[in-house]
């Protein structure tokens, strides 16, 4: 009988969508600078043109944001779980034990807003790298997956052993 509890459940931050739409408004302002100085060409037409212009521009912001709603993660005592997918969901489940090394990146952007991006590298042949993008708390976050990691081992009784190359390619 499995005990297994939920710890922790989350998803990316929308700041990740950020440059789309900073791209989007800076675009979609163009064309209505652009489309308001020409109004005594466009005349009656200046209008829908400009709102075509801002719904095309930020179209693919908000596809964006959808998706990156519906990125979903848990981590359990046993288990991290990463479901994406707006029509179509896809669940990729990585037992913690699997998990090799762990790396924390806080690149500017992310800590300007109290973010950060976690790097799995595992030895789960169908996700041999597992990416929590944008996440809050990372720090701490990072700490209970390490944490949990080494109880799984534990519990499995698995250990991690990594060989190395000699240089010249024969056994001692």
């Amino acid at each position: 009988m499995s005990s297994e509890s939920l710890l922790w459940k989350g998803t990316p931050s929308q700041v990740l969508n950020l440059p789309a739409l900073l791209l989007g408004v800076f675009v979609a302002a163009a064309i209505t600078a652009a489309a308001l100085l020409t109004t005594f060409v466009a005349g009656p037409l200046v209008i829908p043109v400009i709102a075509a212009a801002w719904v095309v521009c930020l179209f693919p912001w908000l596809c964006k944001s959808v998706s990156t709603r519906f990125n979903n993660y848990e981590l359990t005592s046993e288990r991290l779980k990463h479901a994406r997918g707006v029509f179509s969901r896809s669940i990729d489940v990585l037992e913690l034990y699997r998990v090799k090394d762990m790396k924390q990146e806080l690149p500017l952007h992310f800590r300007i807003f109290g973010l950060s991006r976690i790097l799995l590298e595992t030895s789960d042949r169908s996700t041999p790298f597992v990416v929590l993008d944008g996440i809050r708390g990372g720090g701490e976050l990072s700490d209970l997956i390490r944490r949990q990691v080494e109880i799984m081992r534990d519990k499995k009784r698995v250990r991690e052993v990594d060989f190395e190359d000699d240089d010249d390619g024969g056994l001692d």
